[in-house]
């Protein structure tokens, strides 16, 4: 039986405490801002973190939810 990807963001936050897309991405999870609104939608309270960083082509940020 397959694990709808809302579960298995559920449960990666649970064993990890907060994920971001590249996360997702390792768990084929794609569109993980629009699965976090449906669990936000579905009364799940989620904060969203921005984060910082640095690569060769400049600055960047991105996002890192975690539960409330």
């Amino acid at each position: 039986m397959k694990i709808k990807q809302t579960a298995r963001i559920l449960q990666f936050l649970d064993e990890h405490g907060s994920i971001t897309q590249d996360d997702a991405d390792a768990l084929k999870i794609k569109r993980l801002a629009a699965r976090i609104m449906e669990l936000r939608e579905a009364g799940i309270d989620i904060v969203t973190d921005t984060m910082y960083g640095k690569n060769e082509y400049g600055p960047y940020h991105y996002a890192r939810y975690r539960r409330a």
